[in-house]
């Protein structure tokens, strides 16, 4: 059971979670100043979930 936002995307059902995180102030400010140039308004949750991803494939996936 998801805990959050869901939604379908053709037959799969995409869930969401709302997260908060203690991030140096500086350095959000200016991380939103850039993906608002680049990506323009309310992509910010994109772009971190992308990194994320990025992250995680890159150090080996998903451990169970």
């Amino acid at each position: 059971m998801l805990n959050g936002l869901q939604y379908n995307v053709g037959e799969m059902v995409v869930g969401k979670i709302k997260t908060s995180m203690n991030i140096d102030e500086q350095l959000w400010s200016d991380f939103r100043v850039i993906v608002l140039q680049k990506e323009g308004g309310r992509k910010i949750s994109d772009v971190i979930e992308n990194l994320i991803r990025q992250y995680i494939k890159k150090n080996g996936g998903m451990q169970k």
